[in-house]
Parts: C-alpha cells; structure tokens; sequence
C-alpha cells in the first residue's frame, strides 16, 4: 500500500487507536510515539521489565538514545505514560516478567521488527514517523 500520509491529525490518530480490528501490539507502538519522545527503534527493543505499569512509566535500562535526551542513557528520569498508553500496553505485558514488551511470533515471542511495525502503519495509510512527528507538534502546541 502506498503511504498516503506522512502526517497524522489527532482525531485520525484517535480514530486509528480506537480501531479494535487493528492489532494491540501496533496500535500500543502508535499511542507510545504519540506520547512520548522516544524513537520507534528505542520502542522496540523495550523489554517489558523497563514498564512500570504500577508507576505509569517507561524505566530504560539501557539504550543507544545519547545522554541527557528523553529514555537514553546518563538519565535516570523516567517517561511517563498517559491512561491510554497504559491501557494498550497492558495487554502486551500481560503476566510476562520478562522478554521484548513488542513481542511477535507465536510459541517463541521475538521483538517486532523494523519493517514490521513500518508495514502496520502503512497498511492503514500513515508513515510510522508521522504519530511521534505530529504528537510532538501537538504536545508543543498545547
């Protein structure tokens, strides 16, 4: 499928994440991009023990994110997580203790790819950058 939008509005972006025929592990990834600042690779390699869903918060533990900049390493603050983003990703979490929080696969769960999380968006017309790009420039205006 084409990509028909590089930008994403915050009603197409709501309507998107309320789409229950589309998968929870993506629509978790949109919301996260949406609310936070931390970089779709850095999403994907989250292990579900750096989700403190008691506290409302990503923990990284380590990251390729530069130090001092949202979820990298040399910062101890934590990214806080919105009601939504806590309701997605609870399902994912489930009762794991431990693995990739984006986990595919069946029997094995392995992290989602790259090119997988870029197929899910583009499947429903959107790039995957465009819910961090407009949701920072949402967050900026509000």
């Amino acid at each position: 499928m084409k990509i028909t939008a590089e930008s994403i509005t915050p009603e197409r972006c709501d309507v998107l994440l309320a789409d229950e025929s589309i998968p929870v592990l993506h629509r978790a990834l949109w919301q996260l991009l949406w609310e936070t600042d931390i970089r779709v690779l850095d999403l994907l390699s989250l292990d579900v023990r750096e989700v403190d869903l008691a506290g409302g918060r990503i923990v990284r533990t380590g990251t390729s994110r530069p130090a001092g900049t949202a979820g990298g390493v040399g910062t101890a603050e934590p990214v806080p997580l919105g009601a939504r983003s806590l309701a997605l990703i609870a399902p994912l979490i489930a009762d794991r203790t431990k693995g990739p929080l984006f986990g595919a696969g069946n029997e094995r769960l392995r992290a989602l790819s790259w090119e997988e999380a870029v197929r899910g968006a583009q499947e429903h017309g959107q790039a995957i950058h465009a819910f961090r790009t407009a949701g920072k420039r949402y967050r900026e205006a509000v």
